[in-house]
């Protein structure tokens, strides 16, 4: 196990651990509790018309690019011994076909990322196999609570699917 130890104490793993305000992380588990609350108070759809928007889509994608980094840290290969590949330079907006969704992981679910568009109110939802479906006229408040909900799915289920127009995206690939 000396490659998990250096990796995990390396320069790379550490300033990802900064951007999510914690010194290491060993677990997913502690890895979603720092994220979300940061990506909730960042995220650039509640700076929207603001001063601070611009640095709200800076650290938004700071933020996902750190836990992009540290996740593929701690699943590794299954045993912890491969140092991860670098953090990306820009956020992921794979299969988003609104530029403006900045992605937001959610996790334990069999929903992988949602974004959310304020301008126009859809709510974008990527389930395993990368299925994206659009859910139209969906308020801020309806996605800020899903955000904060213990099971991004359960509460899809409940609060979103059937309550607002939905299509599903072809896929472009």
């Amino acid at each position: 196990m000396a490659g998990a130890s250096s990796w995990r104490n390396g320069a790379a793993f550490s300033a990802q651990c900064a951007v999510l305000g914690l010194r290491t992380v060993r677990t997913i588990d502690e890895l979603n509790a720092a994220y979300r609350p940061l990506i909730v108070q960042w995220h650039p759809d509640r700076h929207h018309g603001q001063a601070t928007h611009t640095v709200a889509v800076e650290r938004a994608t700071a933020i996902n690019d750190a836990y992009a980094f540290l996740r593929a840290a701690l699943e590794g290969d299954g045993d912890g011994t491969h140092a991860p590949v670098p953090a990306p330079a820009v956020a992921s907006r794979d299969g988003f076909p609104d530029p403006s969704v900045l992605e937001i992981f959610v996790t334990p679910s069999n929903i992988i990322s949602v974004g959310y568009n304020s301008a126009t109110t859809d709510l974008f939802v990527k389930y395993l196999g990368h299925r994206i479906y659009r859910y139209r006229g969906v308020p801020p408040t309806v996605v800020e609570a899903l955000l904060r909900a213990p099971s991004a799915s359960t509460f899809v289920s409940a609060h979103v699917d059937r309550h607002y127009a939905s299509e599903a995206i072809p896929r472009t690939r």
